[in-house]
């Protein structure tokens, strides 16, 4: 706190007639008082990007002027700091939104021809948390699945702070968390919807919401259910088992020489035979 020098006072002496009237010096005293503050600010802790708004009142005479600093530098007004004055002394430094950079020391001084007067208030300033809406990073995939099967619809999200999670199916809402329908995460995004024992029921449109402060994602995907068949076997096909001999050796196990029968030189015997004709070395 400034040191502060009271209350003066002003002595004025009016001047002496032109005419050399023989009248009295008129002294004329004016008071003057020190700023003097009787309201206060108190210490302020505020998150970063809200609204802040220090009132004080201050009273002296004349009218003090106002000064802010922050930690030793005179605060100028601009778009993002503005300081109000009101009646009867009331006096206002309002943050439109708070930043990082407004953290420090701040010290009020009030000046007048009486002297000065000051207090000091500290500004902490919390750090707001970055916020991402959240974003798929791979989305859930449409499947399909036989009745007692497992069907598992799995996706992955991006998102400051973690997100809300909704299941739907067909627009009504997923009751998970049961001893046949889970639901699974872990701290990199990744989500699995988990269907024990499917049946017709569960087959649908499913749709997953994926909420936080910052925004909303939504995906779609489609778990179709289908029925085992009992296909009959079909009859194994009956081969035709071709014989291991030849016509040939048929005809030949019935006395007939078959090869010979078709041999050139056979022939020609044969036909020698019937005509007579005999070989003769006399050519």
């Amino acid at each position: 706190m400034r040191k502060t020098s009271g209350c003066r006072f002003l002595q004025h002496t009016s001047r002496p007639s032109s005419r050399g009237d023989e009248r009295g010096h008129d002294s004329i005293q004016e008071k003057f008082f020190q700023p003097r503050f009787t309201q206060v600010p108190e210490d302020v802790i505020i998150e970063e990007g809200r609204f802040c708004r220090l009132d004080f009142k201050v009273s002296g005479l004349p009218t003090p002027d106002v000064m802010w600093y922050q930690n030793g530098r005179m605060v100028h007004q601009d778009q993002f700091h503005k300081m109000i004055v009101s009646e009867k002394g009331f006096h206002s430094f309002i943050f439109e939104a708070v930043k990082s950079s407004d953290a420090g020391t701040y010290e009020c001084v009030a000046v007048n021809r009486a002297g000065e007067s000051s207090f000091a208030v500290k500004v902490e300033v919390i750090a707001k948390e970055h916020h991402t809406p959240p974003t798929f990073i791979f989305k859930p995939q449409s499947k399909k699945v036989f009745e007692g099967d497992t069907a598992r619809l799995e996706c992955q999200i991006s998102a400051i702070p973690t997100p809300r999670i909704y299941w739907k199916r067909n627009n009504e809402m997923v009751q998970y968390n049961t001893d046949r329908i889970s639901l699974l995460h872990d701290n990199t995004g990744r989500i699995c919807l988990l269907i024990h024992n499917a049946n017709k029921k569960d087959a649908g449109w499913y749709t997953v919401s994926a909420v936080n402060g910052a925004g909303v994602a939504t995906c779609h995907a489609r778990l179709e259910v289908a029925t085992h068949t009992n296909k009959p076997v079909p009859a194994p096909k009956q081969l035709r088992v071709r014989p291991t001999f030849s016509k040939y050796l048929a005809l030949n196990g019935r006395g007939l020489d078959v090869k010979q029968a078709f041999s050139p030189e056979g022939e020609f015997q044969r036909l020698a035979e019937q005509s007579g004709l005999y070989e003769s070395d006399e050519l």
